[in-house]
C-alpha cells in the first residue's frame, strides 16, 4: 500500500509540474524579471531623492573634515563648509547604496519563501513550489539587469558630467586669471597688507554664532570645482556664486582677507589694485608728497570725469586732515612708528573701469631699521614704489648752503640719514624676501622743490634730476635704482603743490602705467 501511495503521490506531482506548475513557472519567470527591475527603479527612485534613512550623504561636516577626494591647495587650508557637487562624491554612495538595498532585497526573496516552504511542511507538494523558484530566478535576473542598466546609465550620464564640468571649470577659473591679469586686480588687506588673487568670502546666511567663531561660514575657495561649478550651496542653506567676478557683486558674501580674515574693501580681487608704497628716510617728506599726491588725484579726477570716492572710515579721517593741513600750508604731525601703517585709499572710477589706489606712509626709522622694515609686507607686493629723497639732506647741498641759509634750513628739517642708506636698507630687504625688484618701477622722488628754489640749490626742471644726483655726489646711488629697478622715473616735487610739480606727478605716473592716467 505505501509503494502504492508513492507511485500514486509521483505520478499526481508529475501531472501537476507539466499541466500546472510549468505553464505558471513561465509567468511567475516573467513577472519576476519585470519586478525585479522595478525593484531597482523604486530603489534607485528612493535614493536619488533622498528618502532613505539608509543611504549614507556626504554633508558639509565631511567636506570640511577632508573627506573629498582630490588635493586642496596649501593657501585654502581644507575645504570650506559647503555641500559637494553630487558627482563630485555622492554618486558613489548612491551606487553603493543601491547595489546594497537591492542586495538584501534579492537575498529576502530566496530565503524567506523557502522557510515558509519548510514551517508549513509543502516538501509533498514540490511542484507548486516550481513557479516561486522561476519568480525567485525572474526577479534576480531582473535585479542584475536593473543593477547593471542602472550602473551604465550612472557611469555614462557621471562621465558626461564630468567631461562637461572639468572644461567648464578651467574656462570659469581661467576667466578670473585672466581678468586680474589684464586688470592688475588683487585683494588687499589693509590691516595684515597680503595681497590675494583669491578673496576669503563670508556667508551672510543663518549662521550660528559658534560658525562665526570657529571660521565655519568662511568660504576661502569660491572658485568653481567640487563643491560647485556655476553656484555652491553653503552649509547653512544660501545658494551662493562661484569665481570671483560673481561672488565681488553678491549681496550674500562679504569679501574678507584670506590671512587675518579682516573685511575687505568692495570690488576686492576684481577692481585694479594699485599700490604706491612711500619710502626714504625720516623728514624727508613722505607725509607731505602723500598729502599732495591726494589732493592732486582728487582734483584731476574730477576735471576729467573721473568718479572719486574715499571707501573706508580710516581713509576719510585722514583725507580730512590731510586736506585742513593742505588748505593752512602746514606741515604734518611725525608719522608715528608704532605698528606698519595703514593705507589711504581711493577709489577712482571710469566708467566699468575701477580702481583701489592705496598709499602708504611708513616711519622712516621703520624704514631704515632693517629689523624693523621686515614687519612692512605691503612693500613685496607693491608693482611701483616711490622713493622720496630730501636734497637738504645731501652732504654736498648741506656744507655749500647750511651756513648761507640757515633760515631755510630751519624750515627744511633735513633728513639725518645718508640718502643712500636709506635707500638700500628698503631694496636689499625686498631682494633679501626674495621680490624681484628687477620687474618693478621705481618714481625716484626729489623732495622740498620749493625750499630749493629759493637757495637756486637745485635742478631746474625734473629733466634733470638725475644729472644734478650725480653731480651731487649721489652717482652710485643713481647707478644702484637704475640697476635694481626695470623703470626708474625722475621727479623733482613740491609737497605743498597739489598740481603736477607737486606729488600728483609720481602717484599719476604709477597710476597710468597700471590702470588709467588722470592727465
Amino acid at each position: 500500500m505505501r509503494l502504492l501511495g508513492r507511485l500514486l503521490h509521483f505520478t499526481l506531482s508529475l501531472g501537476l509540474l507539466f499541466i500546472v506548475a510549468l505553464p505558471l513557472a513561465n509567468l511567475a519567470a516573467l513577472g519576476g524579471l519585470v519586478a525585479g527591475a522595478a525593484v531597482v527603479l523604486g530603489v534607485a527612485g528612493v535614493v536619488l531623492v533622498g528618502r532613505a534613512s539608509w543611504v549614507r550623504v556626504r554633508t558639509p561636516d565631511d567636506v570640511h573634515g577632508g573627506t573629498l577626494a582630490g588635493r586642496v591647495a596649501p593657501a585654502f587650508v581644507r575645504r570650506d563648509w559647503a555641500w559637494p557637487q553630487y558627482f563630485a562624491a555622492q554618486v558613489l554612495l548612491d551606487a553603493r547604496a543601491l547595489v546594497e538595498r537591492v542586495r538584501l532585497i534579492t537575498r529576502a526573496v530566496w530565503v524567506r519563501p523557502y522557510r515558509w516552504a519548510r514551517a508549513h511542511r509543502l516538501r509533498w507538494w514540490w511542484p507548486f513550489y516550481v513557479p516561486v523558484l522561476a519568480s525567485q530566478a525572474g526577479v534576480t535576473v531582473g535585479v542584475v539587469a536593473g543593477v547593471l542598466g542602472a550602473g551604465l546609465v550612472t557611469a555614462g550620464v557621471s562621465a558626461a558630467a564630468w567631461l562637461v564640468g572639468v572644461p567648464v571649470v578651467l574656462l570659469l577659473r581661467g576667466l578670473d586669471a585672466g581678468w586680474q591679469t589684464v586688470f592688475g586686480a588683487r585683494a588687499s588687506c589693509r590691516r595684515c597688507h597680503q595681497l590675494a588673487a583669491v578673496p576669503a568670502y563670508r556667508c551672510r546666511g543663518p549662521h550660528p554664532p559658534g560658525d562665526r567663531l570657529t571660521g565655519a561660514d568662511l568660504h576661502r575657495d569660491l572658485r568653481p570645482g567640487r563643491l560647485g561649478v556655476l553656484w555652491r550651496r553653503c552649509g547653512c542653506g544660501v545658494l551662493l556664486p562661484t569665481t570671483v567676478l560673481r561672488a565681488a557683486f553678491s549681496h550674500q558674501l562679504e569679501a574678507c582677507c584670506p590671512s587675518c580674515t579682516e573685511a575687505l574693501l568692495p570690488g576686492a580681487g576684481v577692481v585694479t589694485d594699485v599700490r604706491m608704497p612711500v619710502f626714504g628716510a625720516a623728514s624727508a617728506g613722505k607725509t607731505q608728497l602723500i598729502m599732495s599726491a591726494l589732493a592732486g588725484l582728487e582734483q584731476s579726477a574730477k576735471r576729467v570725469g573721473v568718479a572719486v570716492a574715499l571707501p573706508d572710515e580710516h581713509s576719510r579721517q585722514q583725507h580730512e586732515v590731510y586736506a585742513r593741513l593742505m588748505r593752512e600750508g602746514a606741515s604734518p604731525a611725525k608719522t608715528e612708528a608704532a605698528g606698519p601703517p595703514v593705507a589711504v585709499t581711493l577709489r577712482l572710477a571710469r566708467g566699468p573701469r575701477v580702481a583701489l589706489v592705496h598709499l602708504f606712509d611708513a616711519a622712516g626709522e621703520n624704514l631704515v631699521d632693517r629689523e624693523q622694515n621686515a614687519r612692512l609686507a605691503y612693500l613685496d607686493h607693491a608693482r611701483s614704489l616711490i622713493y622720496v629723497l630730501d636734497p637738504f639732506s645731501v652732504r654736498r647741498v648741506r656744507d655749500e648752503f647750511a651756513h648761507g641759509a640757515p633760515e631755510i634750513f630751519a624750515v627744511a628739517n633735513p633728513a639725518t640719514y645718508d640718502p643712500e642708506d636709506a635707500y638700500n636698507a628698503t631694496v636689499q630687504r625686498l631682494q633679501e624676501f626674495g621680490v624681484p625688484t628687477g620687474r618693478r618701477r621705481l618714481a625716484f622722488v626729489v623732495s622740498k622743490a620749493d625750499l630749493l628754489e629759493k637757495m637756486s640749490a637745485g635742478p631746474d626742471d625734473p629733466a634733470a634730476v638725475r644729472t644734478w644726483l650725480r653731480e651731487n655726489g649721489l652717482n652710485n646711488l643713481v647707478l644702484a635704482v637704475e640697476r635694481d629697478f626695470r623703470e626708474v622715473r625722475y621727479f623733482l616735487v613740491s609737497g605743498r603743490d597739489a598740481g603736477p610739480d607737486g606729488g600728483f606727478g609720481p602717484a599719476n605716473w604709477i597710476l597710468t602705467r597700471e590702470w588709467s592716467g588722470l592727465g
